[in-house]
């Protein structure tokens, strides 16, 4: 968990509500993120990124936009989009 919200604070992410739970070795995260500053999509695959190669992390999503997209995943150390 903290290195998800450092991986924010670097990225002058805001982090407005948080919501963990886990249930045994799995846990989700919910985040609401203040997006002033950042008008584009493009802004949040870098965090995105850097959040879904951390260890431990399986797979994110960046609900934005459309619905349906900004899904990604940690294939064996590999950034899958």
């Amino acid at each position: 968990l903290a290195k998800i919200t450092e991986a924010c604070a670097r990225n002058g992410l805001n982090i407005v509500q948080q919501i963990n739970h886990s249930r045994g070795g799995v846990a989700y995260n919910v985040m609401d993120l203040d997006t002033t500053g950042h008008g584009d999509v493009l802004s949040f695959k870098t965090v995105q990124e850097e959040i879904t190669m951390e260890e431990g992390v399986l797979s994110s999503r960046v609900i934005y936009g459309l619905p349906g997209t900004g899904y990604a995943k940690n294939l064996d150390g590999d950034y899958f989009v």
